[in-house]
Order: C-alpha cells, then structure tokens, then sequence
C-alpha cells in the first residue's frame, strides 16, 4: 500500500480509521461540553450526596470534593473546574473569603453557596464576594441543577427564600436613603460656639468670650459643620433661627 510513493503499515490505515471514527469523536465532544465541579464542605455526608446526586447527569460532573478552602486551593490548578461548590460556615476559610479569593485569583470559576446559613449577613456578604448562586441545603435536586445551568451560563441563580432576603435587604438600604438623618448632638460648647456665631461674633470675640484660643473656636466651629451638615456660618445662622437658638 503506498500514499504518494511511500508505504504506509496496514496498522497505521487501522490507527487513523479509528481515530476518525464519528462516535469517538461525538463521546470527545460529550466529554468537552460536561461542566466540571468542585464540592467544598465539612461534612463527608453532603459532598457524597451531591456525588451521587449528579453521578448520571450528563451536564455536570464532580471531580473532586475537600473539605476545606485549603484544600481547595491545593488540588484546583490540577483539577481547572467550571464551578465550585460551597458551604459557607467552615473551619478555616469561610465560604465568603473563598469566594473573594476565587474572583480575584479564578475569575473564570463560577461559585454555588449551596449552606444551611441563610442569614441576611451571610447572603449580602457572599454576593458582595462574587458567589454567583446561593441556595439554601433544603433545596430539591432539580432546583440544584437549574442552579448549575444559570450560573454556568454567566446568570445569578438565588433560591426562593434567598431571592426573599435579598429583597427585603435591597429595601431596608432604600429605606435608610429616604430616611432623613439625624444631626449628632451638639456639646455644651459646641452649642455656645453655634450661638455666638449666630450673634455675628468674630473668631476672636468668641475665643475671648469663653476664654479658649482662636483655633479651638475654629475646631468647634468644623465639627458643628460636619454634625449639622451645614456649608458655612450663614447656614448655622438659618439653622440657629429655625431653631429658636436665636431670635430676631
């Protein structure tokens, strides 16, 4: 057998034959669109029940579960996983710290909080982190999953009860917006500096009237600025009227 004047083995033909063979290369391509995960968490009991959880699903495939963030960041060069799947209380790094350290070192890795911890802190401090989904332990295989899809797909997946706390969280921060802020309370010499201002006293009259030096009556004069959120002296007059420190 010869391929333009040279020979070529009979078990070369075989070789090439194979290695062209469309179901090989359909098995390669299944292989190469299945998303690799790693699981993080303490107990053994959960990273083998999310193992046998996906041990058929031909989307998602564990290659390794540890029970740490250290571990975690010993074995993920090795492994170059699509998503990490985390608790959040651990020992050792927290699911939140990992999660920082995963954006900024892996920003390509996308992570799953997947906790029984589901306080508001916990949930704000891991979206603030980078986690791209969180749900809590309860949650259903089947919303598990759908969880893995959207975020490997570069979407925020929250479960219903997370969804719950984030709302409630984004609507307390409006809240306090729209709420207007409390001035700190003046100090007794504060107030004195405040209402001798509002007299159209100078620096110097005001520091000779209670006896403290020019620049002390400049420091009261910033920090009553700075509580009463006000600009400047004509403003701590407005202020002054408006509420009976003086009168007209």
């Amino acid at each position: 057998m010869e391929r333009y004047g040279s020979k070529v083995k009979p078990a070369m033909v075989l070789f090439s034959v194979l290695n062209c063979h469309p179901e090989k290369q359909l098995k390669q391509r299944i292989m190469s669109n299945i998303k690799k995960l790693i699981i993080v968490d303490d107990h053994k009991i959960v990273r083998d029940g999310i193992r046998a959880m996906l041990m058929c699903n031909k989307s998602f495939s564990v290659v390794a579960d540890v029970a740490s963030g250290q571990e975690l960041f010993e074995i993920i060069d090795s492994h170059n996983p699509d998503v990490v799947v985390l608790d959040i209380a651990m020992p050792g790094m927290n699911g939140v710290e990992i999660s920082e350290k995963l954006c900024i070192e892996y920003p390509s890795v996308r992570v799953l909080i997947l906790s029984a911890n589901a306080s508001e802190e916990w949930v704000v401090s891991a979206i603030k982190a980078g986690a791209m989904g969180f749900l809590p332990k309860e949650c259903s295989r089947d919303e598990f999953i759908k969880a893995l899809n959207y975020i490997t797909k570069g979407e925020n997946y929250y479960g219903e009860s997370i969804a719950a706390i984030i709302y409630r969280s984004y609507v307390s921060i409006l809240q306090k917006k729209d709420t207007p802020k409390e001035p700190e309370q003046l100090t007794e010499r504060e107030s004195e500096v405040l209402k001798a201002f509002s007299e159209g006293l100078s620096f110097k009259e005001i520091a000779d009237k209670l006896c403290i030096s020019v620049r002390t009556v400049e420091t009261h004069k910033n920090n009553i600025l700075a509580k009463l959120e006000l600009k400047n002296t004509i403003d701590m007059v407005k202020y002054a009227i408006k509420n009976g420190i003086i009168s007209l």
